[in-house]
């Protein structure tokens, strides 16, 4: 998909021809891009028509001025005094001044803003399904503070952002995600998997699919991807058995081990 000014506005899509959306969020190297491709790929197969869209790359505003925003300089001074790997983020969201706080709440209005000009453009209208590679979610994860007016400014922008029919949170070991993708310093890793955990108090319809408790592989978290495309208004239009993996049946059974994280949020791996 091409950026910016490929996405002309136009009417609204009806209810009729709205896409299902499905948004994937969670830490780097959580494995989110292997279960999209394997989900792209499994719903190609029934016959839908299927639009990936990166959020950082179709939707945010500006982001390649925004992915040089930033005091890199410090990361990689800090890695040269000790030793460390040397960091070459995408963009600079674990580095954290006032100044690029309030910069990014802007940026994540206009983001919205953005988000719906994309949902009514004639690609994502002619689609049956639309996967985001992350969503407003993990914007709202990357600001990751305590405090009242940010829980009430991250309110605000989830009340304004469209809701994806299921959003999907990818849980990994902070380890294991930084030993297949070290792009971000670990402490920040562990920082930013214990907000997209927090993240489900406010946003109770996010389903945190974690193997970083039970050691599930990709197999195992797949298979509850489509449990839930199963519960879903695309289950009449999506065979579960014979075409996939797994059946329905197996994936219920590992549904019901692979996500004890639901039930607490603030498990720490």
């Amino acid at each position: 998909m091409a950026p910016d000014n490929a996405y002309a506005p136009t009417a609204a899509p009806t209810a009729i021809h709205r896409p299902f959306l499905i948004s994937f969020s969670g830490i780097d190297g959580a494995g989110k891009t292997t279960q999209i491709e394997y989900l792209s790929a499994f719903l190609k197969e029934q016959g839908l028509r299927v639009l990936r869209l990166s959020f950082w790359d179709d939707v945010a505003v500006w982001s390649k001025m925004r992915a040089g925003v930033g005091d890199r300089s410090l990361d990689s001074g800090q890695a040269k005094q000790t030793g460390e790997n040397s960091f070459s983020p995408r963009n600079n969201k674990h580095v954290r001044k006032w100044y690029l706080s309030a910069a990014r709440a802007g940026f994540y209005v206009l983001d919205v803003a953005r988000l719906y000009r994309l949902l009514a453009s004639e690609p994502v209208s002619n689609a049956d399904v639309v996967i985001f590679d992350r969503y407003i979610y993990d914007q709202i994860a990357n600001i990751d503070s305590p405090s009242f007016a940010t829980r009430s400014y991250s309110k605000m922008l989830l009340k304004q952002a469209p809701a994806p029919d299921l959003a999907f949170v990818i849980d990994a070991s902070p380890d294991a995600a930084f030993a297949r993708k070290p792009e971000y310093p670990l402490e920040f890793v562990h920082r930013n998997r214990r907000a997209f955990l927090e993240l489900q108090e406010i946003v109770p319809q996010l389903i945190i699919i974690s193997a970083a408790i039970s050691g599930a592989g990709p197999e195992e978290v797949r298979s509850e991807i489509i449990f839930h495309i199963s519960q879903s208004r695309l289950a009449e239009r999506v065979s579960t058995e014979g075409k996939a993996d797994v059946s329905v049946e197996s994936a219920v059974v590992q549904q019901q081990s692979c996500c004890s994280v639901r039930n607490d949020p603030t498990a720490i791996v």
